[in-house]
C-alpha cells in the first residue's frame, strides 16, 4: 500500500503526470466502451458480467453460451485492456484527484477506495477471464462467488469514491469561495 500511496502523491503533486493520468484515463475508457459495445452488438449477450451488479453462475454461463466462440474472444481481448492501461488508469487518475481533494479539505485520505476497486477488478476480471477460456465447461461455483463479491466490493468502491471526490470538490469550492468573499 505504500508505494499505490506514494504512487498517488507524486501524481497528485505534479500537475503534468496528473494531466498524463487523465489522457490515458479518458483514453482507456474510450477503447472499453468501443470494445464493449462491439462485443455487444456483434455477438449480443447485452453488458459484459463487468459491468453487472453481483454474478450467479446460471447467468455467467449463459452469457458466455449465448455470445458464442467469437463473442468469448472478444470478451478476452476486451479483459486484456481492461487489466492494463484501463484498471491502473482509473486507480491513479481518481485516487490522485481525491488525494487532492482530501488534502484541501483537511480530511482523511480516502483514495485508498479506487485501490480497492482495482484490486475487487482484478479479481472479478481474472474470474471471468478464466470461465470463458473453460467454458462450457464451468468453473468452480466458489470462485464465481468470489469474483461475484469483488465485483460487489468493486462496484460500492468505486461508487462511495466517486461520491467523496465529488462531495468534496463541492466542499472545497464553497469553502474558498467563502474565503474569497472576506
Amino acid at each position: 500500500m505504500f508505494i499505490i500511496s506514494k504512487l498517488l502523491k507524486t501524481v497528485a503533486d505534479s500537475k503534468p503526470l496528473l494531466i498524463a493520468a487523465g489522457l490515458t484515463e479518458a483514453l482507456s475508457v474510450g477503447v472499453m466502451i468501443r470494445r464493449s459495445g462491439y462485443l455487444q452488438s456483434t455477438f449480443g449477450g447485452g453488458n459484459p458480467p463487468d459491468l453487472w451488479f453481483g454474478i450467479q453462475d446460471e447467468k455467467l454461463y449463459n452469457y458466455l453460451d449465448v455470445i458464442g466462440d467469437g463473442g468469448r474472444e472478444a470478451y478476452r481481448k476486451m479483459n486484456s485492456w481492461d487489466f492494463f492501461p484501463y484498471m491502473p488508469s482509473y486507480m491513479i487518475f481518481y485516487g490522485a484527484l481525491l488525494l487532492i481533494q482530501c488534502r484541501s479539505a483537511q480530511a482523511s485520505d480516502l483514495s485508498w477506495l479506487f485501490f480497492i476497486a482495482m484490486m475487487c477488478d482484478i479479481i472479478e476480471t481474472g474470474t471471468f477471464n478464466y470461465a470463458a477460456n473453460q467454458f462450457p465447461e464451468h468453473i468452480s461455483s466458489t470462485i464465481v462467488r468470489a469474483a461475484s463479491i469483488a465485483n460487489e466490493i468493486k462496484w460500492v468502491s468505486f461508487g462511495f469514491g466517486a461520491i467523496g471526490l465529488v462531495g468534496l470538490f463541492v466542499h472545497n469550492s464553497l469553502k474558498a469561495k467563502k474565503a474569497h468573499q472576506r
